[in-house]
């Protein structure tokens, strides 16, 4: 029998309720990043409970996030920052306190740090010590001394799946790359999409390469995180920014693939940028609290 349905995959007899997983919470991550698009006044003032694994125990895992004893050695493992719950100020003083309570490390992050849009840079070059860039809202000088942290990450890109035909679409899609550069004084971050990028001089090899080379050269002193490519794909509707390089090919393919096309013919493709920015900013976020 199958005990992911109410019923039996071959004779379709309803199953024992004790046979049928209860549908699982929605993951504290799914809440935020379905909240991030929303402007209300309420969700600007919730709290981001976030426990840093780092020297975590795999048993004070189990018993104070009632994980069971395989998913706490794999946290434990996998050590750095986990996003708890997302709760209003008062719960989230309390819950904190039952955490500590039990051994871990707690920060508590107010929700309208995670919300601040990036600054994107649309062409630029580097300097001896600096980033000259080209941003949508103009010249921009980024000086190493400016710089608290530097995210990157790989975008990961899809079609998306339909009911009709239950599957990802086969051809593959370019996977993207960015990286942001978290300012001391600034709570938006300088953005480079190395598919929407300009660069002064002619690039020889790929262009996440040549953003590889920027970040190494700003010196092995200069804080980085690369946590990213640890974490599972977290799916959206791509932004039209995001997309703009493989629109058209998409909508060619959109004709003979009604079934996964938006109303104008175009396959839907989704990323997980939107993913991308919501760990940056907590990393920032994080990194301002750890320096003061």
């Amino acid at each position: 029998m199958a005990v992911a349905r109410a019923r039996c995959l071959y004779c379709g007899a309803e199953l024992p309720e004790d046979l049928v997983p209860a549908r699982p919470p929605e993951s504290p991550l799914a809440t935020l990043m379905g909240s991030l698009a929303s402007e209300d006044e309420a969700s600007l003032h919730r709290v981001l409970i976030v426990l840093d694994l780092a020297s975590a125990p795999a048993k004070s895992l189990k018993e104070a996030l009632d994980m069971s004893a395989y998913e706490a050695d794999l946290a434990a493992r996998r050590g750095g920052f986990h996003l708890h719950r997302v709760l209003d100020p008062e719960m989230a003083e309390g819950e904190a306190e039952r955490l500590r309570a039990a051994g871990m490390r707690v920060e508590l992050l107010p929700e309208a740090e995670v919300r601040a849009p990036p600054l994107r840079a649309l062409g630029g070059e580097q300097g001896a010590d600096r980033l000259e860039l080209r941003t949508e809202e103009g010249p921009l000088v980024l000086e190493h001394r400016q710089i608290l942290l530097v995210v990157r990450g790989a975008i990961a890109r899809q079609y998306q799946p339909t009911f009709k035909r239950r599957r990802v679409d086969v051809a593959s899609l370019e996977e993207g790359f960015r990286v942001h550069f978290h300012r001391r004084w600034d709570p938006h971050p300088v953005e480079i999409d190395a598919g929407n990028f300009e660069f002064g001089s002619a690039v020889t090899g790929s262009s996440r390469l040549k953003l590889d080379a920027w970040v190494e050269g700003l010196g092995d002193d200069m804080p980085r995180d690369d946590g990213f490519r640890l974490l599972p794909p977290a799916f959206g509707v791509a932004t039209a920014e995001a997309k703009s390089p493989l629109a058209a090919a998409a909508s060619l393919r959109g004709t003979s693939r009604g079934s996964n096309a938006n109303r104008d013919g175009e396959s839907v493709i989704l990323d997980n940028a939107q993913q991308f920015l919501f760990y940056s900013a907590l990393r920032a976020a994080l990194e301002r609290r750890r320096v003061g």
